[in-house]
């Protein structure tokens, strides 16, 4: 609906207490919904004809965590290639400016290349300059990576990246987007897109970035949702304006700063990331057993649903969920929706 984004969506879901009746709401609140459902309708339809299309909603069990803790995620996103998977290996965020320096591309190319080696998914924003470079190294190593989109899976955007978006599925990676084709593109949606490349990366490298820009609003959000953040550091005979976010943030955070791709990969090396890990049954107290499985099954439920299926008081069911998700076995969403975590 116009003017209701993710954040509002999430509120509305809240309070009417599923997304069906969300919608209910709408259709008594805004005056063209019908009209607008059948334009949205066609839309989405168009987008899973594309080759290898598909759409994951925020309640589904593959949904990202990462973008599942955002206040703003959103509601679907469409990829092709490569769904996302909870089994899937670590990510790594790679961002830089567009106009960047050839310095930035060999660095983001080498970073790209390196990292694929070791089996990290490479994540970026198939823009010119840093982000294509990145996807480039990664597909140049023959290992999967992914590129989040501004704008809709068709036509790509900029066109510069078509052949490398093309590359990136025949290895295995994804392009994902949360716009559907059709879908009215503002120069923001560019800048939005950021976040869901943060979400998705254990740790982003910033490798070139100016004073203000994209990049750095990447690097400025991984470091307040506590995601590692490693900065570039120029030397002192090649600063300039294009390296002005870097000697800004690391003014601020020195201990990020790395000087060459050797350096930044031993650093993250002796570091843990753990990938998604497949948690057994073995791992979930008996008591929550019957509830466990049966959203295993059913990849996810609402509270009143694993009550009727089980059969027992929906207090109980209640209780349950509120200690398991406590314990980090479930994790709830918008509509009293419980999806099962590390699965």
């Amino acid at each position: 609906m116009p003017g209701l984004g993710p954040v509002h969506l999430r509120r509305w879901v809240e309070q009417a207490g599923s997304l069906d009746a969300a919608l209910a709401l709408a259709r008594r609140r805004f005056g063209r919904v019908e009209t607008i459902i059948k334009e949205r309708d066609a839309s989405f339809l168009e987008t899973l004809m594309l080759p290898g299309a598909w759409a994951l909603s925020w309640e589904g069990i593959n949904y990202p965590v990462g973008w599942r803790e955002m206040k703003d995620a959103p509601p679907v996103v469409f990829g092709r290639g490569a769904l996302f998977s909870k089994k899937a290996r670590k990510c790594i965020g790679i961002v830089g400016t567009r106009n960047c320096s050839s310095l930035a591309v060999e660095l983001a190319f080498e970073l790209g290349k390196e990292f694929a080696r070791r089996e990290w998914v490479v994540v970026s924003g198939l823009a010119r300059g840093v982000d294509a470079a990145a996807h480039r190294g990664a597909c140049y190593a023959g290992f999967r990576t992914v590129g989040v989109l501004g704008g809709p899976l068709h036509p790509i955007y900029p066109r510069s990246s078509i052949q490398i978006a093309e590359r990136m599925l025949q290895c295995g990676g994804a392009v994902v987007t949360e716009r559907a084709v059709q879908d009215p593109i503002a120069s923001w949606h560019f800048a939005s897109r950021n976040r869901l490349v943060v979400g998705l990366s254990e740790a982003l490298v910033l490798i070139q970035s100016p004073a203000k820009g994209g990049a750095l609003i990447s690097a400025e959000l991984a470091i307040d949702s506590g995601v590692d953040c490693w900065v570039y550091r120029p030397a002192a005979s090649r600063s300039s304006s294009r390296w002005a976010g870097n000697v800004k943030l690391l003014e601020q955070f020195p201990e990020m700063g790395w000087s060459n791709p050797e350096e930044l990969i031993e650093r993250l090396a002796a570091r843990t990331y753990p990938a998604n890990a497949c948690r057994s049954e073995a791992e979930i107290p008996a008591v929550f057993l019957p509830v466990w499985r049966h959203l295993m099954v059913q990849q996810g439920g609402r509270l009143a649903d694993v009550a009727r299926a089980l059969k027992r008081p929906e207090a109980f069911v209640r209780d349950q969920l509120y200690a398991m998700e406590m314990q980090g076995y479930v994790q709830r969403i918008p509509g009293e929706w419980y999806v099962p975590m590390g699965v």
